[in-house]
């Protein structure tokens, strides 16, 4: 008997994508026989039981050699040729190992035969079996033939026959329920024919797993139909209800796509196409520490959140505070970043962050509170400037570059004369002023003057006193009456001249000036140095000689 373009499956809900010519297809038939070969795969060289390894070749992955033991008999195949014109009987179960594929026929014209003997019940885990058009799978008479549960057979043109009668003793099993004999069995199966006359199910398109987008995506289901059909879906794999196939939600949800014919309504596939949407759910992430500045590294620093995952970014420095918190920094300033989450799932969610603007705010140059002197020899006096809140002062020894002489101080004390530059900072973001403020320490030098010598005149006489200064433009002029115990300043006038000036004069001095000590207080008026004293200059008062009229000569004491 013949069965022309028919396959046979265990149960509706294994569903595997039709060829346009076949009923059962996961892979096109041709596809498998004439695909690369792969080391470890068999291919027959005579006719034989399937037992003997004499009948088989096997690829070592660069020839085809002799083998020296039979398809699952000792590792997995990928794939198993019957042809050549070679009948291969079979008679021994394959249950160790699988097969992933066997193909019927080589499609060369000879007839290439997989014969299954007279009351033979063989257990055969072979995923895939493809009957070619040259390829005939034979029952001698009554036998069984069991595969895996999920199993594919399709027939591509080739033959399903039985050597007697066409009965319900020839039987295909797949799982453990029995998917077809070759009369039907009164309905409780599928019959050759029956197979042979159904549409083949739509090829599926693909299932579709995608991460979940914002917002949520809409996925489709889609199956290509024989030709000449078109596609109903349903939520089950039997009976159910027509739907449309889509997906918008988180989840996973399977569809069943059936063949019906164009021209003919109640023509359909005996089996539905599964095709499974998925939408897998995606972990968020959001900012929940806005981006900050790092003024001194040139960096910045943010931090999120997540629902699941691990964090990425395309700069910067990750590192996971505690559970679903990250933090992201050291980012050079001016760079945007993507940060990543990626769920265990695979699935991941970006987060673009736009760098923050980390140019430093203005901060104005130090105020200055006064350049300072002092007079050489006495302690060097503090500077101090003003900045505004939140800042503080630098001091250097230039106005740009220069050696920091005092970090963090509006107050600095030199150790010697000189300028020196204030420089404001922010405390908190580190940004410093554009320019520096010079504050200079001057060392005066005092006011000295060296005291010309004693004066002595005659009653009635002017007397001269003077002084030689230096580093002095300011002069007062003291006497002492009492020896030296007191001075006290004395004033231009009827008696004194140029008490402010090097050279003092007494008008006109009287015996009641003898012994007055000069002396001068000078200073600058410049300098920061106080006043100094000369040492006292004498004033010696003299009287002259009396001459009478009568010549007589008076002697006077001179003082």
């Amino acid at each position: 008997m013949r069965i022309g373009y028919g396959c046979f499956r265990k149960r509706i809900d294994l569903l595997f994508a039709f060829s346009n010519y076949a009923v059962l297809i996961i892979l096109l038939c041709s596809s498998i026989q004439i695909s690369a070969q792969s080391a470890g795969d068999y291919r027959s060289a005579g006719t034989g039981n399937w037992s003997n390894p004499a009948i088989w070749q096997r690829y070592n992955g660069v020839a085809w050699v002799a083998a020296t033991n039979y398809p699952g008999q000792n590792a997995d195949a990928d794939q198993v040729l019957i042809g050549n014109g070679n009948t291969v009987t079979l008679n021994v179960d394959i249950t160790a190992y699988t097969l992933t594929n066997l193909v019927i026929g080589d499609n060369s014209g000879g007839n290439d035969i997989l014969l299954l003997p007279d009351n033979g019940d063989f257990d055969v885990n072979i995923e895939t079996l493809a009957v070619e058009s040259d390829g005939i799978l034979e029952w001698v008479k009554n036998a069984n033939i069991r595969f895996p549960e999920g199993a594919i057979i399709y027939n591509n043109g080739g033959t399903i026959s039985t050597s007697k009668s066409c009965n319900a003793s020839q039987v295909i099993f797949i799982g453990s329920e029995k998917f077809s004999t070759c009369n039907g069995n009164g309905g409780a199966d599928y019959s050759f024919d029956e197979i042979e006359s159904a549409l083949p199910p739509p090829t599926s398109d693909g299932d579709i797993t995608e991460c979940e987008e914002s917002p949520i995506q809409t996925l489709t289901a889609s199956a290509t139909p024989p030709s000449g059909a078109y596609v109903d879906w349903y939520n089950t794999a039997e009976g159910g209800t027509q739907v449309s196939p889509t997906l918008s939600t988180v989840g996973t949800i399977t569809y069943y796509a059936e063949s019906v014919d164009s021209s003919d309504p109640n023509r359909k596939s005996i089996f539905r196409t599964p095709v499974t949407l998925t939408i897998e759910d995606s972990p968020t992430i959001s900012i929940s520490s806005a981006p900050a500045c790092n003024f001194f590294t040139n960096t910045y620093s943010l931090e999120v959140t997540v629902s699941n995952g691990t964090v990425t970014s395309t700069d910067g420095t990750v590192t996971n505070i505690s559970g679903n918190q990250w933090s992201i920094a050291n980012i050079p300033n001016g760079t945007d970043i993507i940060a990543t989450v990626t769920g265990a799932n695979g699935c991941a969610t970006d987060l673009a962050v736009t760098a923050p603007n980390c140019t430093c705010p203005v901060v104005n140059a130090p105020v200055s509170n006064g350049d300072q002197a002092y007079c050489s020899g006495d302690p060097v006096p503090t500077l101090s400037v003003t900045v505004g809140a939140g800042e503080t002062a630098d001091w250097f020894d230039a106005a740009s570059g220069g050696t920091l002489l005092l970090s963090g101080s509006t107050t600095y004390t030199p150790i010697g004369p000189g300028i020196f530059y204030a420089e404001a900072r922010n405390m908190v973001t580190g940004c410093r002023s554009n320019s520096r403020t010079g504050l200079s320490v001057s060392a005066d030098l005092p006011a000295t003057a060296t005291m010309g010598a004693d004066q002595t005149q005659w009653v009635g006489m002017d007397a001269l006193f003077s002084i030689t200064p230096s580093n002095a433009n300011t002069y007062q002029w003291q006497v002492s009456t009492d020896g030296g115990g007191s001075f006290t300043d004395i004033t231009d006038g009827a008696v004194y001249q140029g008490t402010q000036s090097t050279v003092m004069t007494v008008k006109n001095v009287q015996v009641n000036q003898n012994d007055h000590l000069f002396r001068v207080v000078v200073s600058n008026s410049m300098s920061s140095c106080s006043p100094t004293l000369t040492p006292a200059a004498r004033l010696m008062v003299r009287l002259r000689g009396v001459i009478s009229n009568r010549k007589q000569t008076y002697r006077i004491k001179i003082f």
